[in-house]
């Protein structure tokens, strides 16, 4: 029973369904379908109890990739933040292993939200998760774009790999700003983007064929537009980094467009002119989609801000993207 409302929702194994039996929801739990028929796919949906070998107990912390980048930039974006004591919510968590990481840091409280309850692949994992590291999880069943939480309840949002798979990135990001306090933090992780001059359709069409094959929402929006997101929901942007293996050096691989001018050490390479000339010129031909990121961006905000290459990589490549913003106060 909802103490605000009064309406009464089911609990399916030990899990909350708080959501509206909407057309809304019910395109959510086809989604949820098509899911757990991609891992089926992919051969994921194994269980595995307590005492197995680590495979998703451990997440972040699994030495191959994807999960060994992914925990590296876990542990630079919440480096500075205080865990311990706050209330926490992971939205979109899948298997709540950012919930369980901050249960182990000492929050008050470790919130999970999904669409997905599967035991295996889905927030019904959280009840195997909790046990082995020993901490108490709060796990709901909604929809991340209408957050089952009151207004002002929370002092973390995280948010990783998610945001991509909502057609509705703005309510989502609103719906972050709502449910937290006065100067609260929502940090952003791992969010695929496209380069700015690309056509998102042809981009999905490249990368995300298999995904949407099972009917599960994927969009490829510009960080700008990840960005403008934030900002029209009342967040100040604090830090914008790339994905932890997005370095300097592999920056040049991935430009979609000749935009960057050649580092100093490569100059004497004749055909430095020539990369010198086609930079400048792409530059100048797209430089709309670049004064519209710095116009987002603040200069006082950390990361690639203060990064020429990475700005450069957010306009002309496809790097994941992470953000750190604050509510308000």
């Amino acid at each position: 029973m909802c103490e605000t409302c009064n309406a009464s929702y089911p609990v399916v194994d030990g899990i909350p369904h708080i959501h509206l039996d909407d057309h809304t929801w019910r395109s959510k739990k086809a989604e949820s379908a098509g899911r757990e028929a991609l891992a089926a796919e992919l051969g994921q949906l194994h269980y595995e109890g307590i005492g197995a070998p680590p495979v998703d107990f451990e997440i972040p912390y699994i030495p191959h990739e994807p999960w060994a980048t992914f925990g590296r930039g876990f542990d630079k974006l919440f480096g500075d933040l205080e865990i311990g004591g706050a209330d926490t919510l992971d939205i979109g968590a899948g298997r709540p292993w950012a919930a369980k990481q901050f249960a182990l840091r000492g929050a008050r409280s470790a919130t999970a939200v999904d669409v997905n309850p599967h035991p295996v692949v889905g927030l019904g994992r959280g009840w195997e998760m909790a046990a082995e590291a020993g901490v108490h999880l709060e796990l709901l069943v909604g929809d991340s774009e209408r957050l089952p939480l009151a207004d002002n309840s929370m002092d973390i949002c995280f948010i990783s790999a998610a945001l991509h798979h909502s057609n509705f990135i703005r309510n989502l990001t609103s719906e972050m700003a709502r449910v937290l306090r006065p100067g609260g933090v929502a940090v952003v992780a791992n969010e695929p983007t496209r380069a700015a001059f690309e056509d998102e359709a042809t981009v999905l069409n490249e990368v995300a064929q298999l995904e949407l094959r099972h009917g599960i929402t994927e969009r490829r929006p510009t960080a700008a537009e990840y960005l403008e997101a934030m900002l029209a929901a009342g967040f100040d942007i604090e830090q914008v980094h790339l994905g932890p293996d997005c370095r300097d050096s592999a920056i040049w691989t991935r430009l979609k467009a000749p935009a960057l001018v050649p580092p100093r050490q490569d100059w004497a390479s004749i055909k430095t002119p020539v990369r010198i000339a086609r930079a400048i010129r792409t530059r100048w031909r797209l430089w709309p989609f670049e004064h519209r990121l710095r116009k987002v961006l603040p200069r006082s905000s950390s990361g690639a801000r203060s990064s020429h290459a990475e700005m450069i990589s957010l306009v002309y490549g496809r790097p994941d993207i992470n953000i750190v913003a604050r509510v308000a106060r």
